[in-house]
């Protein structure tokens, strides 16, 4: 019995033994290919290959239907031989090529001491996918815009023919696409014949606007290839250009602000005539330079190969909203909005320079002093200056920050007066004047003794006093 038992111990462990030290396996992917199309794939070894290497061998079990070949760009056979480097646990990639568009297909892997094992191969159909920027199903363009890329794309269909992913086309076949256009008149397409060689899956041409329409661009589906449910035209929406101008600012009453014509296109070789007008001349007018007196209407005018033009708004009033116009042949027109507001002078400290913009927009203006000092033995070498800046002021709170700064417009000035409350401490220079097209003037403080003193300015004539800003606390120090 003893012996028994132990024999049959021993058989076990044999068998076991068998088990554990028996040929490593393989691992083969399944796969899914379109018609003409190709998958690469590898073959996993459980373990790896020996020192010299050894060698797959790949069949598929239907040659009508799948081919396999070891380059991209190499037509496809009923059986392959792969090579695995010494000590990798995986071969060299391998190209599966679909020639039918339905069922599925098994293909063989096995090597020597390695066993066999089959994978499975999906037969999908395949399309001609075409995209255009931004891969949408349409885009905007303008008839003198530059053209528009266009890419065709090889790709495998699932069973609702919606695009599955992008697929080479099969090693050693060639496919020729032509893009149907069906508005020559509104643009054309460069190459309109596209040729995709084995292991491509892309090509591209482009679409040039001519004028305005749409032209919806098809790809023929070529022999073996079905229209996708998805992606199948792209449509190129030629428009006018449009014009861009300055919109939804803030503009105080004898003050102006630069703004900027643009172009949704190039103009022609003669150049473009824009023209902008006022809705109300009598509040808001228009200038093309800072320093010329606004009008009701002006024109613009963009050189050959430029965008854009500067030109200038200047406000009359100081309530309301105005608008203005721009206008040009074969452009669409454009309307900017202007909201006109108080205008007054702040006065701040040279190195401080105007309050931040949180003065305004979370309304701490009113609290902050913004005090300075002024040391009195350094002031002689080192002078201390103190700036008044014309500004815009918030309709709503009267307040004014570094982002309501702007010059005073053409044909108008401002004369001011800084004060200092306590003059044995401390002498400003005044009065002050700032001139069209400038939103600063600077004065110098000259301290005299030790003490504090405050520096105010005065509200000119037709400007209104802000809520904050208007003077300054001034300490002078040793």
């Amino acid at each position: 019995m003893r012996e028994g038992c132990c024999a049959a111990a021993v058989a076990v462990f044999v068998a076991t033994r068998a088990v554990m030290l028996g040929a490593p396996g393989l691992a083969a992917p399944d796969l899914t290919v379109g018609r003409n199309l190709q998958m690469y794939a590898t073959v996993r070894l459980s373990e790896p290959a020996p020192p010299a290497g050894t060698k797959l061998t790949l069949t598929s079990e239907d040659p009508k239907r799948l081919l396999l070949s070891e380059a991209p760009d190499k037509a496809g056979s009923a059986s392959i031989t792969l090579t695995v480097r010494p000590r990798s646990s995986e071969s060299p990639e391998f190209w599966a090529q679909g020639l039918s568009d339905n069922g599925a297909v098994s293909y063989t892997a096995a090597g020597a001491g390695l066993g066999s094992v089959k994978g499975t191969v999906t037969l999908t159909p395949s399309a001609i996918a075409i995209l255009g920027p931004f891969k949408l199903p349409s885009f905007p363009t303008t008839p003198r815009s530059d053209p528009s890329k266009l890419t065709l794309v090889t790709a495998a269909l699932d069973s609702s023919m919606k695009v599955l992913e992008a697929q080479q086309v099969a090693g050693g076949s060639r496919v020729e696409v032509r893009i149907v256009n069906s508005n020559p008149e509104a643009g054309s397409v460069g190459d309109s014949v596209l040729t995709l060689t084995g292991g491509a899956s892309e090509a591209s041409t482009y679409f040039r606007p001519a004028a305005e329409g749409r032209a919806t661009l098809t790809p023929e589906p070529p022999r073996g290839f079905s229209t996708p449910a998805e992606f199948a035209t792209v449509i190129a929406m030629i428009e006018k250009p449009g014009l861009a101008v300055a919109d939804d600012l803030f503009l105080g009453k004898d003050l102006q602000a630069p703004g900027v014509l643009c172009l949704g296109e190039s103009p022609g070789p003669d150049g473009l005539k824009v023209t902008l007008t006022s809705s109300d001349p009598g509040k808001l007018r228009l200038s093309a330079r800072e320093d010329q007196l606004g009008a009701a209407s002006i024109t613009l005018t963009v050189p050959p190969g430029q965008l854009t033009a500067q030109y200038y708004l200047q406000s009359l009033s100081d309530a309301g909203a105005v608008t203005y116009a721009a206008s040009a042949p074969g452009f669409r027109s454009r309307v900017g909005r202007v909201t006109l507001s108080p205008s007054g002078m702040i006065v701040a400290y040279s190195r401080y320079g105007p309050p931040d913009e949180a003065a305004v927009l979370q309304r701490t203006g009113a609290n902050d002093d913004r005090r300075f000092y002024a040391s009195l033995s350094d002031s002689k070498e080192h002078p201390i200056y103190v700036v008044v800046w014309s500004v815009h002021l918030d309709p709503e709170t009267g307040l004014a920050a570094d982002f309501t700064v702007q010059p005073l417009r053409a044909g108008a000035s401002a004369t001011l007066d800084l004060k200092s409350n306590n003059l044995a401490v401390g002498t400003v220079e005044s009065p002050l004047t700032i001139p069209s097209g400038a939103n600063h003037v600077v004065s110098r403080f000259t301290p005299l003794k030790l003490g504090e003193t405050v520096i105010s300015v005065s509200t000119p004539p037709g400007f209104s006093t802000p809520k904050n800003a208007t003077s300054v606390p001034a300490t002078v120090i040793d």
